[in-house]
């Protein structure tokens, strides 16, 4: 568990040849050290994959990998210097980088629960920031976020890396031309096959783990394994289940696809079916509606099943309902039908390409905020659904929300879910 594992190995791999192939069109790759911008990997779970991007795109550079645990952050550096030919250092603790000159930017990888607190940290310190989703643990940090970003003139990327698909663009594009009319409904879907999390004992830290620096802003816990890789994601402390996990890419897209940010309301049902017994605090099956004034926004989800749906090419995908036609559009295309009739198609199998990893090393190189393919901003209306499912589930109730406030104007007990309590030595720093 604490090595990198062989998927993420061969992910490595994977990204690294993909990015021979996908650069040629580039910006020569001959460039002088001084021309690249040193990127530091927080995080060797999903960090791993962006470590391969950063190493290897011809702009940037990695020159730092952070991780509580030794382990697997030296694993890291090793693999590193494999595809890059230079290996990295290793660093536990990420914030011993903030005040050197070395570090360009930070590339959050880390569990939900710091994603917040590092881009914060990086933005004052004067760090450009690509944070992966959801781009925070809760809705106020999120909006701290964006202040942090704002205020000291950073760069702050979200990890919605679906945005560098061209086609979502293109498709985004027929809706506002009105290619189904009028949308009255949206559905972002779910629908996957999740191992079980079954309850295990508490025991002692690893060797090499600094596990009260993983715990962070969260309450302080004896070590388990179930809450360390991995199974962090299940349990609320620091993760926001798979809705927050790998549902917020489709819900992201959905608002790509439509503009709309934050709802006017929102209920949930939820429940454990795939899960029943284990140590997984969130639900793995869920229904999400925001509301707005002219549109329903329908959030599905299902982690018990192996299956595809019938009639989708893939597990996850985007259905946009108008009033004379609809959409289905997932990584790999999108078709539009209407009655009795197919409309525009278009369909190419999809691939994780530099596309928004080099978009965010063009961007902190020219400074242009604007031309984000996912900015801190976008990053935090689609993490705040994530976040307002989560809490109708865990309040039980549909939610009344005020889009400017940002809270619920008559719920105190909803209005708690907000933000959280951090840990002493661990609190937000002032924006």
């Amino acid at each position: 568990m604490n090595m990198i594992t062989r998927r993420e190995t061969l992910e490595i791999a994977a990204s690294a040849a993909l990015l021979a192939a996908s650069t040629q069109s580039l910006s020569a790759a001959n460039r002088s050290p001084n021309e690249k911008v040193n990127v530091a990997v927080l995080g060797c779970g999903r960090g791993a994959n962006l470590a391969s991007w950063f190493a290897t795109l011809p702009e940037s550079q990695l020159v730092a990998v952070c991780d509580p645990d030794e382990n697997r952050g030296q694993g890291l550096c090793a693999r590193v210097q494999e595809l890059s030919g230079k290996k990295p250092r290793y660093v536990s603790d990420f914030r011993t980088l903030l005040d050197s000159d070395e570090v360009d930017a930070l590339a959050v990888a880390t569990p939900d629960h710091w994603h917040a607190p590092a881009t914060i940290m990086g933005c004052l310190a004067g760090k450009d920031v690509y944070v992966e989703k959801p781009a925070s643990h809760n809705i106020a940090e999120g909006r701290l976020a964006i202040e942090a970003a704002r205020k000291h003139g950073r760069i702050v990327q979200h990890g919605t890396n679906l945005r560098g698909s061209p086609h979502y663009h293109e498709a985004a594009k027929l809706l506002k031309e009105g290619v189904i009319g009028k949308i009255m409904m949206v559905k972002a879907i779910n629908n996957q096959k999740r191992g079980r999390m079954m309850p295990q004992p508490d025991s002692p830290e690893p060797a090499g783990v600094n596990y009260e620096l993983w715990q962070g802003p969260a309450p302080a816990r004896p070590f388990n394994r179930n809450r360390f890789h991995g199974g962090w994601h299940w349990l609320w402390d620091y993760g926001t289940g798979d809705l927050g996990n790998d549902g917020v890419h489709q819900v992201d897209i959905g608002r790509l696809l439509t503009g709309v940010k934050a709802p006017k309301a929102v209920s949930c049902t939820g429940a454990k079916l795939g899960s029943a017994g284990d140590a997984q605090e969130t639900p793995d099956t869920m229904v999400v509606t925001w509301e707005y004034d002219d549109l329903l926004y329908v959030y599905e989800q299902r982690d018990f099943t192996p299956y595809r749906m019938q009639g989708h090419r893939l597990d996850n995908d985007n259905i946009v309902y108008g009033e004379i036609g609809y959409m289905m559009i997932d990584r790999d295309g999108y078709r539009v039908f209407f009655k009795g009739e197919k409309g525009p198609e278009f369909h190419k199998t999809w691939q994780d390409t530099p596309n928004h990893y080099q978009n965010f090393i063009e961007c902190v190189k020219n400074r242009k905020a604007e031309n984000l393919l996912a900015d801190i901003e976008e990053g935090h209306y689609s993490s705040m659904l994530c976040h307002l499912g989560n809490i109708s589930y865990r309040t039980g109730r549909r939610l009344v929300f005020d889009p400017k406030s940002e809270t619920f104007p008559s719920d105190p007990e909803a209005n708690k879910f907000l933000s959280r309590q951090y840990r002493k030595g661990y609190e937000l720093p002032k924006v």
